[in-house]
């Protein structure tokens, strides 16, 4: 590429880059500015405990519920699919495919909105337990419990039609097993949601980062909820930058 493309296309995107740190840093300044005289840690402290002790314990709860409502007709339907199906028409089999999916994508999804509702259930201290934190820790479990069943009960469904697949959700090497049981063209085609999935956690993170940066003047959160977000988006960008260089090309990081 010449040098003349390379320095349009820097100016090209160096005024939209000045004005997202200009207007951050304003940002910041105003709610700096704005905390001296409201006192929102205090505010927000008390809807905390108020959300822990709560409303976390009950949508726990309503979790655990929901998913085997959402998950076990859909996974009934895939196997249903699948016992009728006859090894040759793939437009059946998609349909199979696409609901055995969706029981993994929904319970992974319950999975972190479990981790997050626990969280939150514990957040509000030893002299907040009560009855309701048993009910939290009771969801919870069985959000865990639901997750891995129906996960492990769909990818059986695979590879029941797929003697090619290894790999059992117990195992904590499955990904590794699964991924290398894979065809080319599956591999390719998670190798395209693996970067864009990369791409996506570089963003977030980068946007918690500058959110949690402020939040640290305004409501006083400390440092630790940036240095979880950092950790995260320091591991991403270390896992993918040693697999690049383990396949002989670095890429280009975004």
């Amino acid at each position: 590429m010449e040098n003349n493309e390379i320095k349009k296309d820097n100016r090209k995107a160096l005024p939209m880059f000045i004005a997202i740190i200009a207007i951050s840093a304003v940002v910041g300044f105003v709610l700096g500015l704005a905390s001296v005289f409201v006192d929102y840690a205090d505010k927000i402290g008390e809807l905390g405990v108020l959300f822990g002790k709560y409303v976390a314990p009950c949508l726990m709860i309503v979790l655990a519920i929901v998913v085997p409502i959402l998950c076990v007709p859909r996974y009934k339907k895939a196997t249903k699919i699948l016992a009728g199906w006859d090894s040759e028409d793939e437009e059946v089999y998609e349909k199979a495919d696409s609901k055995l999916s969706a029981v993994i994508h929904l319970t992974s999804v319950a999975l972190i909105i479990s981790f997050f509702l626990i969280a939150a259930s514990y957040s509000v201290g030893s002299e907040n337990v009560s009855i309701f934190t048993a009910v939290a820790i009771i969801g919870f479990i069985a959000v865990m419990a639901e997750a891995v069943i129906l996960q492990q009960k769909a990818v059986d469904a695979v590879r029941s039609t797929n003697p090619e697949k290894k790999g059992s959700v117990y195992d904590m090497k499955f990904q590794k097993k699964w991924l290398a049981s894979c065809d080319e063209a599956e591999k390719a085609m998670i190798g395209q949601c693996a970067y864009k999935a990369y791409q996506t956690t570089n963003t977030t993170c980068a946007v918690l980062a500058v959110i949690l940066a402020l939040s640290a003047i305004v409501f006083s959160t400390g440092f630790l909820p940036s240095l979880a977000v950092c950790i995260v988006w320091f591991a991403n960008t270390e896992a993918y930058m040693k697999e690049a260089k383990k396949m002989g090309k670095v890429g280009v990081v975004s």
